[in-house]
């Protein structure tokens, strides 16, 4: 897959969600940087007030990858909900890929698709 319809791909799936009346705002960024790269990032706010906040590091010389993500929805009032990320921590987490839950706590979760996370923010809205 090109890295344009990987971008196009995360850009239907906003406005799916939009065409449906999920979404009261959305804004993107994309950086397309050399070498076949890209920065996606995205601000989604949806009708209840809570927002979603995407950031994709894109790497597609051979193949789609992310090399860094972060899923990070919230309440109105700013409170984490989930967060989806690869980042490090200290200490260590049991698995670099991994899942912050409402309740504080890390676990271990696959790589998301942009998909699964809309259908797990909608069966909550």
């Amino acid at each position: 897959m090109l890295l344009r319809n990987y971008l196009n791909s995360l850009h239907k799936e906003i406005e799916k969600l939009e065409n449906y009346g999920f979404i009261e705002s959305v804004e993107v960024k994309e950086e397309i940087r050399a070498i076949k790269q890209a920065l996606f990032t995205a601000r989604v706010v949806f009708i209840n007030g809570s927002e979603l906040h995407i950031k994709e590091y894109i790497d597609a010389r051979y193949k789609i990858e992310r090399v860094s993500y972060a899923y990070h929805y919230q309440d109105r009032d700013g409170n984490c909900i989930f967060r989806y990320d690869d980042a490090v921590h200290k200490p260590a987490l049991r698995s670099r890929e991994h899942k912050h839950t409402l309740d504080g706590s890390s676990v271990p979760s696959d790589l998301p698709d942009i998909s699964e996370i809309f259908d797990e923010i909608i069966g909550s809205l």
